[in-house]
């Protein structure tokens, strides 16, 4: 599972960049064929702006149970058909054919490697908690945080229920559920008690994996979600707008969709503007100089790092060279030259690719006459056409 390690609302914009529209994008004015990724690189200075986190929160919950409940539709609707399905190809199969292909799965089983925990669960809500500063989640034992969830939400509920995973680079849990009714209690969780501490928690729910995201420019200062929802539309077939939130106070909006394809165009009030895939930039904090957090839940408040060079304990008079801490190069952390500063998103198909069709014909030589055969044959001249048509094999000449 791919989980969006950005919180919702206004926390989303990275800290790393100055609040400046020109900053977002690295092209400014890029061509219409090319699909340059965005550089959603924005000041992270309204992070406590609670209002939007919840109006964010709020939409996201409801787009996760409508895809739901959608899935399940289809999925019910499909479960006949597959049944048929397998049925036939038993039916048709080869013995030997089975045991040779089971033979080769228990081989390839054998020699693969453990790479780390098994993905949870596609159809499940994907609930995320965020610590506050001075907590660091790897360092406690997996059974206390699960004691500690279901106490916050008064014991409604047993572990069974839901399965909780740590996110140490990120220092977040995630808690997969399929059902609707724990997923509702514990996105209202504010505070877990852990060893006799209270710790306070953000809590939301990670979007779906089956839509896109994508980021659109030169749109007015401060619009509301609304007004966003209200007056964006596109003309590609298949595709729902389902969310769309301005990226703090800059000229750039976030839109999540629904579909197999990421519009290339959205129109806002009646005007075209460019739609890119969103790529979220890697999240530097400022505090540890360490990559996957933000400064605002760093597990290590107290630490002493230089932010410009990554000097430990530094002193004033220290020589301070610029190093970036996401790619190591010299230059400030998170400048537009860096490389590395934005994630790595999976490209999603356009369409589904259909094989192509055979146009090269393969042929073998005794589909060509033979010209030794031709040559053996002794060459005559005949006076008139009706002497030719005479012979027997004057038809095959």
């Amino acid at each position: 599972m791919d989980v969006d390690e950005n919180p919702p609302g206004a926390s989303l914009v990275s800290e790393n960049q100055p609040s400046d529209a020109n900053s977002v994008s690295s092209n400014e004015e890029p061509s219409n064929d090319a699909r340059a990724p965005s550089a959603a690189s924005l000041d992270n200075k309204n992070d406590d702006d609670a209002g939007l986190a919840l109006t964010w929160t709020e939409d996201g919950w409801h787009t996760v149970l409508s895809r739901r409940r959608k899935k399940n539709l289809k999925k019910s609707q499909k479960e006949p058909e597959k049944g048929l399905e397998k049925k036939n190809e038993k039916s048709a199969g080869h013995p030997l054919a089975d045991a040779a292909r089971d033979s080769q799965v228990k081989r390839d089983f054998q020699r693969r490697k453990r790479r780390g925990p098994t993905p949870l669960t596609k159809e499940d809500i994907k609930v995320i908690l965020r610590p506050h500063k001075g907590l660091t989640v790897k360092n406690l034992f997996g059974s206390e945080l699960s004691v500690a969830v279901i106490e916050a939400c008064r014991n409604s509920f047993g572990g069974e229920s839901f399965l909780l995973r740590v996110h140490p680079g990120s220092n977040i849990i995630i808690l997969s559920t399929p059902h609707e009714q724990v997923a509702g209690r514990l996105r209202e969780i504010n505070q877990l008690k852990i060893r006799g501490r209270i710790h306070p928690f953000n809590a939301y729910v990670a979007d779906p994996e089956d839509v896109l995201r994508g980021i659109v420019h030169g749109l007015p200062p401060g619009t509301t979600q609304a007004d966003l929802m209200a007056n964006l539309r596109i003309r590609t077939q298949g595709v729902k707008i389902e969310r769309a939130r301005m990226l703090g106070s800059s000229k750039s909006a976030i839109i999540t969709f629904t579909g197999d394809v990421l519009p290339r165009c959205v129109y806002f009030m009646g005007a075209e503007a460019i739609c890119y895939p969103y790529k979220p930039t890697v999240q530097v904090c400022k505090i540890c100089r360490s990559t996957g957090h933000r400064t605002d839940v760093c597990p290590t408040p107290n630490a002493n790092v230089c932010y410009k060079c990554g000097t430990c304990d530094p002193t004033q008079e220290h020589e301070c060279a610029l190093n970036c801490a996401i790619c190591g190069e010299e230059h400030a952390t998170g400048d537009k030259s860096c490389k590395k500063k934005l994630k790595n998103v999976a490209p999603r198909k356009s369409r589904v690719e259909t094989p192509r069709r055979q146009t090269e014909c393969t042929y073998a030589e005794k589909d060509f006459p033979s010209f030794e055969q031709h040559q053996q044959k002794p060459r005559r001249w005949f006076s008139s056409d009706r002497e030719e048509a005479t012979l027997p094999d004057a038809a095959g000449i």
